[in-house]
């Protein structure tokens, strides 16, 4: 069985956590740059793309304190068939992009082509949260990726899981990556934990700059995490998928619908587990989950 990945634990580079969707006071959250700085460094993370609605914020003048800040923005634009915006995050993009936000006239494919234009990554943004269905979805070419998880979601509504979404994509034949981010708000409420430092996508780079990590998502060199490690993915010349992981309670080998397989942890946590395929898959995808729920998804792997 032959199989095609982009395999990030095959390059050379180090590994860098960051996340993609976050807002400031400048559109819709209610943390300055400032904060928002300090609490992502604080928390580890090595870079960050504050992309408020409508603009794509100066951060020139920012003080990072060895947190890389990666420019994007994100718009809400379109009607989607329940009547909803699809909301696209542009991520790279150094300019505001030339469109009306929560215009519901505005083809998100105009978006997603200009995006693409001058260089940047678009990433649709928590397609259960948006009410977009499959029909909607299968409108678009060209994005990059959509959000498998989306912290601010899953939090608030619980509505920030997104796979059933991806997979039906990739069983019709499309190739997005998938971003596990943030999208953090800050909204206070009680009995809600804080939609931030929850989701990332960890890039292996040869360097912690704009260029370089922007680059290594182009080219797909990054998987998804809430929490578990993923510390390697080998595939042998028969299609083999071999992966190590840290110790979880699952790990999943989603495929193509009716197949794929689960491995449930028994006496000990699972640290490994081999998957040699099964007839008829198009794809597969590893999703780890440790004890507490959280999990971590690789990027597709497909059949040649």
């Amino acid at each position: 069985m032959k199989r095609r990945f982009v395999n990030p634990f095959k390059v050379k580079g180090e590994w860098f956590k960051g996340n993609v969707h976050t807002h400031s006071i400048s559109s819709d959250g209610t943390k300055t740059p400032e904060e928002l700085i300090e609490m992502y460094h604080g928390a580890g993370y090595d870079f960050l793309s504050i992309t408020d609605h409508s603009i794509v914020l100066d951060t020139s003048g920012l003080d990072g304190n060895g947190l890389l800040l990666v420019p994007g923005g994100e718009m809400c634009i379109g009607r989607s068939e329940a009547g909803q915006f699809y909301h696209l995050v542009a991520l790279g993009v150094e300019k505001n992009l030339p469109f009306k936000d929560f215009d519901y006239n505005l083809d998100p494919q105009e978006v997603i082509d200009h995006t693409n234009a001058v260089g940047g990554i678009t990433i649709i943004a928590h397609p259960y949260w948006s009410g977009l269905n499959h029909g909607d979805l299968m409108k678009l070419r060209g994005y990059h990726g959509v959000e498998i998880y989306n912290t601010s979601c899953a939090y608030e509504r619980n509505t920030g899981l997104s796979a059933s979404h991806i997979d039906g994509l990739i069983a019709a034949g499309l190739e997005p990556y998938i971003y596990a981010v943030d999208d953090h708000h800050g909204a206070e409420r009680p009995q809600v934990p804080i939609d931030a430092c929850g989701a990332w996508i960890s890039v292996k780079a040869e360097a912690l700059s704009v260029k370089h990590i922007l680059d290594a998502i182009k080219k797909g060199y990054f998987y998804s995490s809430t929490g578990p490690e993923i510390k390697d993915i080998n595939i042998d010349e028969d299609g083999v998928i071999s992966v190590e992981c840290s110790p979880v309670k699952y790990i999943s080998f989603v495929s193509t619908p009716s197949l794929g397989m689960k491995f449930h942890a028994e006496d000990e946590p699972l640290i490994k587990a081999v998957y040699p395929g099964r007839p008829g898959e198009t794809y597969v995808r590893v999703e780890i989950t440790d004890y507490e729920g959280k999990t971590a998804w690789s990027n597709p792997i497909y059949n040649s």
